[in-house]
């Protein structure tokens, strides 16, 4: 009765632990094409042409003033 009991708790976590193999393999893979995507704009320059693109609207009129208070500072 013991072994039939073992037996049975046994085969339930073999099933759980592939499971959890499954889940972990899929995150795993969704982390590396992510990542694969993210270095392919990189290379194109997207990140690097929105940096400055954003960057220029930052610079205004009051830029100048600005840059002057803090170097009296």
């Amino acid at each position: 009765m013991f072994a039939n009991r073992l037996k049975d708790a046994w085969s339930d976590c073999r099933g759980q632990v592939s499971v959890e193999y499954l889940i972990v393999g899929l995150i795993l893979i969704a982390v590396i094409i992510g990542l694969g995507a993210l270095l392919g704009r990189i290379e194109e320059g997207l990140i690097i042409r929105h940096a400055i693109e954003s960057a220029s609207h930052a610079f205004g009129s009051n830029t100048a003033g600005s840059i002057g208070d803090v170097l009296i500072y």
